[in-house]
């Protein structure tokens, strides 16, 4: 059983965040707006983060997150004000109906090594959610709740680490939901994305601090790697290895190096009315 767990986490870590990615894809942005108020949507670019379009505009509550369910052409979009995660067409972006709902202010959406889709929540009892892929909940799959959680990721031996933005921390816990306890602790102002890169090192966009924190594989802080940013939510990988952050404070999405380099601001301040983003994918 451990060696077929290890073995399923492997594929879906090569297949998922950073690898193999097509040349052709396109950048989808969530766009927060004015937070718990309207404008929302969602937007779509093209690879180069020109020829902007509104992907989804109907039927948005404080828009969360972005996630491509490729075996039945859908994409979800997690909703705060709402509790619910919608259905929308992959290709056109049209609204299908509610893929679970009743949900403590839905923020980030993942498919864990194990195939289940997993949910953070900002307000309830924090705890975070396991789903099946066709909408139908499994169980609360942390025996604890996390406060106002908006990033996760998991390590290569299947622990799942939370961040907690209210807490400024970030939680682990094994592969059952079992408390691991505070994995971060200090370092922190207002934590939103993590990620797990492969020197084993967990990142960390800090949304009111405005930095990318690494974390070595203990949880102790290494540096900050890059610094001067203003509410950075949202993160992908792109094919070249780089970096795709939302930048809040002037409605940009930023190439950034590993390394923690600025290359340039892939889409332009406020293109095609982006304001707020906190959700970065490319599919």
């Amino acid at each position: 059983m451990q060696r077929f767990f290890i073995l399923s986490f492997l594929f879906i870590a090569l297949s998922g965040f950073s690898q193999n990615k097509p040349s052709n894809y396109s950048i989808y942005v969530s766009d927060a707006g004015n937070y718990n108020n309207p404008p929302w949507q969602i937007l779509k670019y093209n690879s180069n983060g020109e020829s902007g379009t509104v992907f989804i505009k109907d039927s948005l509550a404080w828009p969360q997150d972005i996630l491509f369910l490729n075996s039945s052409n859908e994409v979800l979009i997690s909703n705060l004000n709402s509790g619910k995660i919608n259905r929308h067409d992959s290709k056109t972006g049209a609204y299908l109906g509610v893929f679970a709902e009743g949900i403590g202010g839905p923020t980030r959406t993942k498919i864990g090594p194990d195939g289940f889709l997993y949910v953070l929540q900002w307000t309830g009892n924090g705890k975070v959610l396991r789903y099946h892929l066709n909408g139908t909940m499994d169980r609360e799959f942390t025996e604890t709740g996390v406060p106002q959680s908006i990033g996760m990721d998991w390590d290569e031996s299947g622990n799942l680490y939370v961040s907690s933005f209210q807490k400024a921390t970030v939680k682990k816990f094994n592969r059952s939901g079992k408390d691991m306890g505070v994995f971060i602790k200090d370092s922190l102002q207002g934590p939103t994305n993590i990620w797990f890169n492969k020197k084993k090192q967990l990142v960390v966009l800090d949304w009111k601090g405005g930095f990318i924190a690494l974390f070595d594989s203990k949880g102790k802080f290494i540096e900050k790697i890059t610094t001067g940013l203003n509410k950075i939510e949202g993160i992908v990988q792109l094919p070249n290895g780089n970096l795709l952050i939302g930048n809040g404070g002037t409605g940009s999405i930023k190439e950034i190096t590993l390394e923690g380099i600025i290359v340039k601001d892939i889409v332009l301040p406020n293109a095609v009315g982006l304001k707020t983003p906190n959700a970065v994918v490319i599919h």
